[in-house]
């Protein structure tokens, strides 16, 4: 992932918490500016602060980092139930799955 995808990601789940860059930079005790100018490129992230960053968000590095990051809750909460599924079970729910 190129740094410019990550600070766009960022912006998106931002955006997504309907917070503000201004809220955010507060949040994270910078100025009310700090983000815009990680989000123009004015200011480069260093990993200490993009796990800060993270944490403020309240998303782990697995979520952010996941390709589908929109459907990652759905994806893990379905690898969750295919997990729990005896030998019988899943393999019913393979041959359901194959017919489709």
């Amino acid at each position: 992932m190129e740094y410019k995808e990550i600070v766009d990601r960022l912006s998106l789940i931002r955006t997504s918490k309907n917070l503000s860059a201004r809220e955010l930079g507060l949040m994270l005790g910078n100025s009310e500016t700090y983000f815009y100018k990680i989000e123009n490129g004015s200011i480069i992230l260093t990993l200490p602060k993009f796990i800060e960053i993270l944490n403020a968000l309240e998303i782990s590095t697995e979520e952010f980092f996941y390709d589908d990051f929109q459907n990652y809750k759905i994806d893990k909460e379905q690898l969750k139930i295919i997990k729990s599924l005896s030998k019988e079970e899943l393999q019913a729910l393979t041959l359901l799955l194959k017919r489709k």
